[in-house]
């Protein structure tokens, strides 16, 4: 964590963070514009410094690279420092917000008009057979996603239901299905007025090796088509979960 507290020390770096966190998925040039003193050689070496700190992911929306923060890191700082701090303090932390947890720069492409609204990027100590099969289990609790249950066959097409006590939370339909390599989901939700009353948007899940031995998951969360109240429960909820999602995967338990 060394690397991301001397990257938050430089000004120009926070600015571009401050930026990211206001306005996600923007390209060099919109960023360069926050930094008009600045040569463009110039902002892409600080963004290789936020990658390089696991603090900047970068996706391919037809010809342009978007720029993303994801702050699952930051909420492994909070639980590792400010348990013991009060809420507000913790709050103000995450308030930084979104990070990487890989070396280099993550580069997912999708089409030029599904650009996502939200993406996150975590690496997990488990082989990507494991974490696949966390993320399709099905039948049984799981404790990372609030202890729904998820009912499905998991084939193109299908539907798929995301049960807690009863009451569905998400639902849609089985749109990519590639094992251990990428899942891809309708994200119709259901657990308020606001989020029930927009379209369903779309998730999807990108594993790949994060080294060459197999023990290391690089997972890629994306979500996009989402109306304004799910984008917002999105960047709220989505890093606890799947920070909860490593920590059970790595230690058995989930935050």
């Amino acid at each position: 964590m060394d690397l991301v507290f001397k990257a938050l020390a430089d000004p120009s770096r926070r600015l571009l963070l401050d930026t990211l966190r206001r306005s996600s998925g923007l390209t060099l040039t919109e960023l360069s514009a926050k930094l008009p003193q600045m040569t463009r050689f110039g902002v892409s070496s600080h963004l290789r410094v936020l990658a390089d700190a696991d603090l900047i992911s970068v996706v391919r929306s037809g010809r342009r690279k978007l720029h993303y923060l994801n702050p699952v890191p930051l909420v492994e700082v909070q639980d590792r420092w400010l348990t013991d701090y009060t809420a507000t303090t913790s709050r103000a932390l995450l308030a930084l917000r979104h990070a990487l947890e890989e070396r280099e720069m993550t580069e997912t492409s999708f089409p030029s008009d599904t650009a996502p609204t939200t993406v996150f990027t975590i690496v997990i100590r488990a082989p990507r057979a494991r974490v696949w099969e966390a993320l399709t289990a099905t039948g049984t609790p799981r404790g990372w996603l609030y202890d729904t249950v998820t009912t499905t066959d998991w084939r193109v097409g299908s539907s798929y239901a995301q049960d807690a006590e009863g009451f569905v939370m998400i639902d849609g339909e089985v749109l990519v299905v590639e094992e251990c390599s990428r899942l891809t989901l309708g994200f119709d939700c259901h657990w308020d007025a606001d989020v029930d009353a927009e379209p369903a948007g779309i998730l999807d899940y990108v594993l790949t090796d994060a080294d060459e031995t197999g023990e290391l998951t690089k997972l890629v969360v994306s979500l996009s088509a989402m109306g304004p109240a799910t984008a917002a429960a999105a960047e709220r909820d989505t890093p606890y979960i799947y920070s909860s999602l490593k920590s059970e995967l790595e230690t058995g338990t989930s935050l």
